[in-house]
């Protein structure tokens, strides 16, 4: 276990160290003070993280608002074109499967190629 770059045997010395010092009673005061800090620390980081991850939620949702109708436009558009360019290649192209007058020696047009298949058939 690493804490503070310190080893579980160097904990121990520690530990063992403070035991001497200051005497078995103060020892265990000191740890359970160590362990309510610790506790502390804890609830503080974590209140902390809360903090920024609900700013953080809020700069998401204010930035999607302000672009979101930006964005509807766009789309808005892009419909709209795709719409023309639908009844564009509905007014050049034929129906399937009708066949326009071919003059003498023009060759038949290619039959479009479907997904999955490939030019050789």
């Amino acid at each position: 276990m690493e804490f503070f770059n310190i080893g579980t045997g160097e904990l121990v010395f520690l530990v063992l160290l403070a035991i001497l010092l200051v005497g078995p009673k103060r020892a265990v005061e000191l740890v359970q003070q160590g362990g309510r800090l610790m506790a502390r620390l804890r609830r503080e980081w974590m209140a902390v993280q809360r903090d920024v991850l609900s700013e953080v939620q809020a700069l998401k949702e204010e930035t999607l608002g302000a672009v979101e109708p930006s964005l509807r436009e766009d789309l808005r558009r892009v419909a709209e074109e795709t719409k023309a360019l639908e009844k564009e290649v509905q007014a050049i192209g034929r129906p399937a499967g009708s066949q326009a007058p071919r003059g003498k020696g023009e060759a038949p047009l290619p039959q479009p190629v479907g997904p999955g298949e490939d030019m050789a058939g």
